[in-house]
């Protein structure tokens, strides 16, 4: 299965504070090569999320909420999904409503029993494994001692390190898992100590609980756990604590916290996932965890912008908006704040400047520093979001101890040897961002003075934004980047069309370099970039697969209009330099050097950026003289879609033969091969077109 989505359950019932957990431990381990979505009910009711999830997770909560929610045709398609092989994951009141009973809490005011629809394991979920659970406290939270069976997950025996088989974890409410007795599908991964007490009778002890078991369902897997395994010590705060059986909570997990994260990755790997292994490395300093990434600064430099006048303007124009001093002190030196809808404290490097931003953010991405417990939400208020914009004169730019994973000085070198002058004439980039489009959308102060062709990157986004509810997955070796362009409207170049022109710029950036003209990368309609994918040994879909196009790349376009013009904020994602989790341009290279006994070269994601803004000033500039029309033969060239047969959703299933695009506003046109006369016209922000599948349907 191929999936690149992984599903977190966020419907009623769902525990805030566990969801906000779960949330940044799966970020943390699968955010580098999946994509991390919370949905609801409705979306597992009614979207066609089957064919792009590799992962459903229920988290810790309510499993009776759950069942008013998804019994019936829901679960029918979730437990279809998982046979056919997909995966889930549940924890806690996951667990529970995975299993084909659960017997919670028998006898008291909390009793909740009774027979379950999913029955990924056959058997019985029994809790509480230990008494004292409350909704509303810790109170019966403790650091339970887990026994790790290693054989059982299948992984190699180096990965454990030296690590003890008895592992502190976190453990509130969940239950411990009672086989019947002709069960052959399930297997025990991590058992409880001979502490557990018998919900039925606390004075009977239970040996051998089953804390995490491992279920064969059809070609798929579930794992159901009444371990906490998301919670890190440093989620949690000591002082909810105060119980004799758990003052100790927090530092027992903290000195336990990278045997965790090796069980943690160990299960993933067991489901057939591919966990960063970063996430699973030795911490150099035990006083720190192993976090998702905090958010950087954004450098800003003029890139294409060379003129003494204009720069200094630019950069005279965002520091006369940071009217309010700031809290952090640069060189003796309060920093001051663009508030915006965050507030954005703005620094001016100076030239042999090493100190150019704050203690708090500087490296962030590489030594976390303390924080907090985690919010409900997952998300800081928006009164507390605070970024930094570091602008950077030719002489002061930042080195690679400062941008490790991304050469400034490279870019701006590549991009002045491309002709262009508006787009990419400033760069920003951050290491570490929540989203470059949302940073840009959501800041209109700043955008509005940020001058046209601002192409803002990041190496890595916290919650990067794809198509509709789609986000963005953001592995290294990934180009991301939103350019800000401003567009007077005219009658020969409609805006809708300019998404058209992005994505075809950098199929041509790339396919119009000398000996470049055949590589296998082409256009799906409306705003994706595909290549042709051969499957390796170590991706989800290596298994005997076939060479076929896969997704590399897309674009997100967010418009706004004042006065006749248009503020366009493009959103670009492309994998140039990764093969994982699908392709990427350099490996097309690879594969195609291979095949053809050439020696093309690969392209830094540096000069990726440079090419692909140079080609899109080349395209935008003949169209705004002379239209799409001159641009048609060059994108029917790229695009997969000529005479395809489809499918119509939304017309009873009509079958229908792609035709081409309107020229005036992008339109697919596809023609009815039950009426050949008939031609209907798709528009592209309302459709979703899966090509598995060759059908259109209605975005819901």
């Amino acid at each position: 299965m191929s999936g690149l989505n992984v599903l977190v359950y966020s419907g009623p019932g769902v525990s805030l504070n566990g969801r906000a957990y779960l949330l940044r431990t799966l970020r943390q381990f699968l955010g580098h090569r999946y994509a991390i979505i919370p949905i609801g009910a409705d979306t597992l009711r009614a979207e066609p999320w089957e064919t792009k999830a590799v992962l459903l997770v229920m988290p810790g909560g309510r499993d009776m909420p759950y069942m008013a929610e998804l019994n019936g045709p829901v679960n029918t398609r979730i437990r279809a999904w998982v046979a056919s092989g997909g995966r889930y994951l549940g924890i806690c009141a996951g667990g529970y409503y995975g299993s084909a009973r659960c017997e919670f809490e028998p006898g008291t005011d909390k009793q909740v029993v009774g027979d379950r629809e999913l029955a990924f394991f056959p058997g019985t979920c029994m809790g509480c494994a230990y008494e004292g659970f409350n909704y509303k406290s810790e109170e019966g939270a403790r650091a339970v001692e887990a026994i790790v069976d290693r054989s059982a997950f299948g992984v190699a025996e180096s990965l454990w390190r030296d690590d003890p088989t008895k592992i502190r974890i976190h453990y509130n409410g969940g239950g411990y898992f009672v086989p019947r007795a002709d069960d052959n599908s399930t297997r025990v991964l991590v058992r409880y100590p001979d502490d557990v007490t018998d919900p039925h009778d606390r004075l009977h002890r239970i040996k051998d609980a089953a804390a995490i078991v491992s279920c064969e369902v059809g070609r798929g897997i579930a794992v159901l756990s009444g371990l906490h395994i998301e919670y890190a010590w440093d989620f949690l705060a000591a002082s909810s604590y105060t119980q004799p059986h758990n003052r100790g909570l927090v530092a027992l997990m903290r000195a336990h916290d990278t045997f965790r994260r090796r069980l943690v990755g160990a299960m993933f790997l067991h489901m057939g996932l591919s966990p960063d292994p970063s996430a699973m490395a030795d911490c150099a300093d035990p006083s720190h965890s192993v976090r998702a990434p905090t958010v950087t600064p954004v450098f800003m430099a003029p890139a294409r912008a060379t003129g003494v006048a204009a720069v200094a303007s630019a950069m005279y124009a965002l520091t006369a908006m940071a009217t309010h001093q700031g809290e952090y002190n640069i060189d003796g030196v309060k920093d001051m704040v663009l508030q915006d809808a965050e507030d954005i404290h703005v620094v001016t490097a100076q030239t042999g400047d090493r100190r150019r931003v704050c203690a708090s953010y500087e490296h962030a991405v590489l030594t976390p520093d303390d924080v907090g417990p985690v919010s409900a939400t997952d998300e800081m208020p928006e009164s507390r979001l605070h970024s930094m914009l570091v602008l950077c004169a030719n002489d002061a730019l930042p080195d690679e101890h400062e941008t490790p994973r991304f050469d400034m000085r490279a870019a701006i070198k590549y991009m002045r040897e491309t002709r262009a002058h508006t787009a990419g004439s400033w760069l920003m980039y951050a290491d570490t961002t929540r989203s470059t489009q949302t940073f840009l959308e959501r800041n209109a102060r700043l955008a509005s003075h940020l001058p046209d062709g601002t192409v803002h990157v990041a190496t890595m986004q916290l919650n990067g934004r794809g198509r509709g509810r789609n986000a963005w997955i953001s592995p290294v070796g990934c180009l991301q980047f939103t350019m800000l362009i401003r567009h007077t409207q005219r009658k020969q170049a409609p805006v809708v069309m300019l998404q058209y022109i992005m994505s075809l710029a950098i199929v041509e950036a790339v396919t119009s370099l000398p000996g470049y003209d055949a590589l296998p990368l082409r256009l799906k309609w409306p705003n994706d970039l595909y290549a042709l994918h051969v499957p390796v040994s170590d991706s989800d879909d290596s298994s005997g697969s076939a060479p076929a196009f896969a997704k590399i790349g897309g674009i997100l376009v967010n418009s706004s209009c004042a006065r006749g013009e248009f503020t366009l904020l493009f959103g670009c994602g492309i994998n140039v330099a990764n093969r994982l989790p699908t392709t990427s341009i350099n490996s097309v290279i690879r594969d195609y050097n291979d095949t053809h006994a050439t020696r093309l070269a690969t392209i830094p994601v540096e000069r990726m950026l440079a090419l692909a803004t140079a080609k899109f000033e080349e395209l935008y500039r003949t169209f705004l003289v002379y239209g799409f029309d001159p641009l048609l033969k060059a994108y029917y060239r790229r695009w997969l879609h000529s005479d395809q047969i489809v499918t119509l959703a939304d017309r009873d299933y009509e079958r229908a033969q792609v035709v081409g695009i309107s020229a005036t506003d992008g339109q697919l046109q596809v023609r009815s091969l039950q009426s050949p006369r008939t031609v209907y016209s798709l528009q592209p922000d309302g459709n979703s077109f899966d090509m598995l599948r060759g059908l259109i349907s209605r975005k819901l």
